[in-house]
């Protein structure tokens, strides 16, 4: 019994030393091609599923484009001096050395070449129909809340995402707004742009100026049928590790209560602009801090987590929790963002087999480590206290182009 035994495991281990051998090398980034359908049409929700205007189901399979409009020194090139510095830190030190005009050039050179038209025809030719885009209220407001400019269509962030919304749409790519960072910070997380706040449950100033931005975001793009969807508070609450007067620890009755209530103003002041767009809660870990939706009269809504849970059992356990979403309430659901690890794969058959909506995190990154971005690049790190004007326009201007980033095969082939 026991040699018999061991030659049915010697066998098993001899095929499957076979199929590894056998299995091709993943392709090269010349080897990706698709091409989209270019006739992009407004996304509603109808029993869990996003549905285009002809009534065909549309699956998001995306990338975020993170770092680009709210940069995270964490996978940047700027210099770490706490863990906690946030891009609202930086642009404090560029403001105090060289001036609000200088700074705004730094920081237009940075996005002009970080993203440009070529990497939204990579995305494309890479499989994805959908990017996340996160930005903050600073692309568009000052820190007291007033415009950039009184005229919209010369504020430097509606300009970024009408040049986006406008190629993408060229390349049969939907776009995830995403409010990476809301006045004053929806958590005390660095990822809002500073790190040690979450004052917009607290402040009556903060959520007015959140409001108004999302109501201009509304009225400016309420009919552009490239946007999949309003993502309105990015990881609300995501407070561990932190300590402080609004520290509340997430999924609390406490945190919970003030994320939904935040919510409902939200989702009410963009309804009354914009009746038709998918509107997205995050519930950052878990879906069972979401309400109801029918009890609180919202339509048309995508509910959101966060996975970068790396263990099978954890991976299966949050995907449930999004088909039970879907299944108990007739939301869409989504993972906003994801980074599993090893267990890369078996979260992608998850994903694919359940028509779970998926956005990598992220397209491209700095220092990060490969699996972190599609393209990623290793650079000495930049101490903007001490560093010329030039030595940093020169950097954001021939530095940040993907094609002097490593394409990571292993992990597109992963999750194409």
């Amino acid at each position: 019994m026991k040699k018999a035994f061991a030659r049915m495991f010697a066998c098993i281990l001899a095929v499957c030393i076979l199929l590894a051998s056998c299995q091709s090398a993943p392709r090269t980034l010349a080897e990706y091609g698709n091409e989209n359908p270019k006739d992009l049409q407004l996304l509603t929700v109808q029993n869990g599923g996003l549905v285009n205007e002809s009534g065909e189901t549309v699956v998001l399979h995306g990338v975020n484009l993170g770092n680009w409009m709210l940069m995270e020194t964490w996978m940047s090139f700027v210099e770490e001096y706490t863990e906690d510095w946030g891009y609202y830190d930086t642009l404090e030190v560029l403001t105090e050395r060289f001036g609000a005009e200088q700074t705004a050039a730094l920081v237009a050179a940075y996005e002009e070449n970080f993203i440009t038209e070529a990497d939204i025809a990579q995305i494309e030719k890479l499989g994805f129909n959908c990017v996340r885009v996160p930005f903050w209220y600073r692309n568009f407001m000052n820190e007291d809340g007033s415009w950039l400019t009184q005229n919209a269509a010369d504020n430097p962030g509606f300009q970024r995402l009408d040049w986006l919304l406008e190629t993408c749409a060229a390349h049969g790519i939907y776009v995830i707004l995403d409010l990476h960072g809301a006045p004053g910070g929806q958590s005390m997380n660095h990822c809002t742009g500073k790190a040690g706040r979450n004052e917009l449950y607290e402040s009556e100033e903060r959520m007015a100026q959140t409001v108004a931005l999302w109501q201009a975001i509304a009225e400016r793009y309420k009919d552009n049928k490239a946007v999949a969807a309003y993502d309105l508070l990015n990881e609300p609450q995501n407070n561990s590790g932190y300590t402080g007067e609004y520290a509340w620890e997430a999924e609390s009755e406490e945190a919970t209560r003030r994320t939904n209530e935040a919510y409902d103003t939200l989702y009410h002041a963009v309804r009354e602009i914009d009746p038709n767009h998918v509107i997205s809660f995050e519930g950052v870990w878990s879906t069972t801090v979401l309400p109801d939706p029918e009890s609180r009269g919202y339509e048309n809504l995508m509910y959101q987590l966060h996975l970068y849970d790396t263990e099978r059992g954890m991976v299966r356990y949050r995907v449930n929790e999004l088909k039970t979403a879907r299944e108990d309430w007739g939301v869409a659901v989504l993972v906003g963002e994801y980074n599993n690890g090893e267990k890369e794969s078996y979260a992608q058959r998850k994903y694919r087999r359940n028509d779970i909506n998926r956005i990598k995190w992220t397209y491209k990154t700095f220092n990060a480590g490969e699996q972190w971005g599609i393209f990623n690049k290793d650079v000495e790190r930049i101490d903007i206290r001490t560093a010329s004007y030039e030595e940093l326009l020169a950097f954001c201007e021939n530095e940040v182009k993907t094609d002097s980033f490593t394409f990571n095969a292993e992990e597109m082939e992963i999750i194409a």
